[in-house]
């Protein structure tokens, strides 16, 4: 059950960037360099994060529907990241080491990512994504001010390099990165989805928002984050699970086991 971009990963990615002059009129809405650049600035800014190296951010994994409130980290370092929920009767596992995207559940059922979702698991494995946001981008254009999740907000909608929409709010009045607006159906998901992003908090220069909210259709998930620690990751966190790498070797030789 992966953190949402997400709520991960986009929690990874509130602090790098080329600060920008903040210029506003009545009649003309910000550039999207503008609007980037502000967030960067009121985060932290561009040397908050480049600070560290690595970071390990842990926190609560909520699921209302299914009455679950359980432990959760993320770990990233160099482009890779592991994520790793704990149930009481094991722990569900997902991770990027710069190549392989994988999943391994509570049973040991393992799946490997393939095209395009390893693209959008790369990306949030970014620790410095908004540093750079526009290398992951076709296209992107402020198209309005639109109200979400209750505030007024700059609407950005852009094109990502793999094809797929994806929409991003910023606070109109602060700055701040409010959320995403997104569709998880061309990789298994319920469809129209968002990431909610409240409660900014300052961990260690840095303001990340401590509580993420994840719908992907009906279903709802929030992770809370109660501690972020940077330049503690080691590389071995990111070293395939054995169980991956046999699944992986099988897939090279065309015997495709049962996951």
């Amino acid at each position: 059950m992966r953190l949402s971009k997400t709520v991960l990963a986009l929690t990874l990615a509130f602090v790098a960037g080329a600060a920008t002059a903040w210029a506003q009129s009545a009649e003309n809405l910000p550039s999207v360099q503008e609007v980037l650049g502000r967030f960067v600035e009121v985060s932290g800014g561009r040397n908050a994060l480049l600070h560290y190296k690595s970071m390990t951010m842990r926190g609560h994994y909520q699921v209302p529907a299914r009455n679950l409130d359980l432990e959760g980290a993320s770990y990233t370092k160099d482009g890779k990241m592991l994520q790793e929920i704990i149930y009481p009767d094991g722990k569900e596992l997902s991770g990027y080491d710069g190549h392989t995207a994988w999943d391994l559940d509570r049973k040991g059922v393992v799946s490997i990512h393939k095209g395009d979702e390893i693209k959008t698991i790369a990306r949030d494995a970014d620790m410095y994504y908004h540093l750079h946001v526009m290398q992951y981008f076709k296209t992107m254009k402020v198209v309005d001010v639109r109200e979400f999740n209750g505030r007024p907000c700059y609407h950005l909608k852009g094109v990502n390099n793999w094809g797929r929409l994806n929409e991003q709010f910023y606070d109109k009045e602060n700055g701040l990165l409010l959320g995403y607006a997104f569709n998880t159906a061309w990789r298994g998901g319920r469809g129209d989805a968002t990431v909610t992003f409240e409660d900014y908090t300052n961990f260690g220069g840095v303001l990340m928002p401590a509580k993420n909210t994840s719908r992907d259709g009906d279903a709802l998930s929030i992770f809370l984050i109660t501690s972020v620690t940077y330049d503690d990751v080691d590389d071995a966190v990111f070293v395939l699970p054995d169980a991956v790498r046999k699944v992986q070797a099988a897939d090279k030789t065309g015997r495709n086991p049962a996951r």
